[in-house]
């Protein structure tokens, strides 16, 4: 995977490549299980959960979404900037300071209390814009969202600021990977109160969501008419269930390059502690690879990689910018091989069982992993 650099040729010592083909058939797949009926907005927060904001970006826009769903300002710019003139909605509040380039870059903030109601109505005015925006309702979460007991409130002062237009209205699950525990179904009807609250008032929003990817696939009555898929875009099931109702393929797989291969006894120690101690002869593949990486320490003595098809069990602690793993039961192993950390064309690694092995979730993973590495786009497959 070369790179010319002032004449010179360097090699990545690791790098993510990025499938684009699998992000537009995981979309293809989504979909095809809502219907037509329902648009998609997908999240593609935090650099597209490590994948990289624009490119994933662009090839979503291309292949037909109804907007973005981002919750910094900072990237709100860099999708403008990238000429993406699709609707982007904020979907975790705003400050007070973005209140300007809000209306200048045409985002649609999702309004979380009253304070930012009460923010948008008297900034609105002022300006004499008019300004769309997402009212977001706490069904349980006690995340963000205006409680149901504030309700009235809310639609009082979007009552008296008839240049706020409520486009839509929202919630957000906290355990849709489990559709009938007794906290999905009661934040459902607590969702559908708010509703019904809201028509009776005689607002009439386009958009109705509360699904992200894991109701998405899993609750066909949590869909209404916007949808919005994340993790299940980059080809992560959230949860086991998912995996009997979506067809999904991983988009990142992580790589890097074997940098030595080392001979230890039987009896000797492996890396800081030493958390490991060989039982026997064996032979250790280091790779330039740590938890400055995102490859994290939580993975010493628990994390795998595939070698030669192989899985190769990580020994020793992760340290900075190296990792062991054994490959005693390799026979041919030099420095340069590569090594799938993550991903892979068969999903050698699954970012679910190895994020599980750190005691983390998927998205973790993806985002620290993702987060400095160079990426490698491919366009078909």
């Amino acid at each position: 995977m070369p790179r010319k650099t002032r004449g010179s040729d360097i090699r990545w010592s690791a790098w993510a490549e990025i499938d684009l083909q699998a992000l537009r058939e995981n979309l293809k797949a989504i979909k095809e299980l809502v219907g037509p009926q329902v648009s998609i907005l997908p999240v593609i927060k935090s650099e597209a959960y490590g994948h990289g904001l624009i490119p994933i970006a662009k090839v979503l826009a291309a292949e037909g979404v109804y907007g973005f769903g981002l919750s910094d300002l900072e990237e709100v710019q860099r999708i403008r900037e990238a000429g993406l003139a699709l609707p982007v909605i904020l979907l975790s509040g705003f400050e007070p300071s973005w209140l300007p380039e809000i209306v200048r870059l045409r985002v649609i903030p999702a309004v979380i209390d009253l304070y930012q109601l009460r923010l948008l109505a008297e900034f609105s005015k002022r300006q004499g814009k008019k300004v769309a925006l997402h009212l977001k309702i706490d069904t349980g979460m006690n995340r963000l969202g205006i409680h149901p007991s504030e309700l009235d409130q809310a639609l009082s002062l979007l009552e008296d600021n008839p240049q706020l237009e409520l486009s839509g209205v929202m919630s957000h699950l906290a355990a849709g990977e489990h559709p009938r525990a007794v906290i999905t179904r009661q934040q459902k009807a607590l969702f559908e109160e708010a509703l019904k609250e809201i028509k009776r008032r005689g607002f009439r929003p386009r958009f109705i969501h509360l699904a992200n990817s894991a109701a998405c696939i899993l609750d066909a009555k949590a869909r209404y008419n916007l949808v919005r898929p994340g993790l299940a875009l980059y080809g992560v099931y959230p949860g086991p269930e998912a995996r009997k109702k979506i067809k999904l393929k991983p988009v990142m797989t992580y790589k890097a390059r074997v940098l030595s291969v080392k001979e230890v006894a039987k009896g000797e120690g492996v890396g800081y502690g030493p958390l490991y101690r060989s039982q026997g002869p064996m032979k250790l593949a280091l790779v330039p690879v740590g938890y400055d990486d995102g490859y994290l320490r939580a993975l010493s003595n628990r994390g795998f990689a595939s070698l030669k098809g192989e899985r190769v069990p990580v020994v020793g602690a992760v340290s900075m910018r190296c990792t062991a793993f054994d490959v005693s039961a390799l026979k041919d192993v030099s420095p340069g091989d590569e090594i799938v950390l993550l991903g892979g064309e068969g999903g050698e690694v699954p970012v679910e069982e190895l994020a599980a092995r750190a005691g983390l979730i998927s998205y973790e993973l993806l985002c620290l992993l993702g987060r400095k590495v160079s990426k490698i786009y491919l366009r078909s497959s």
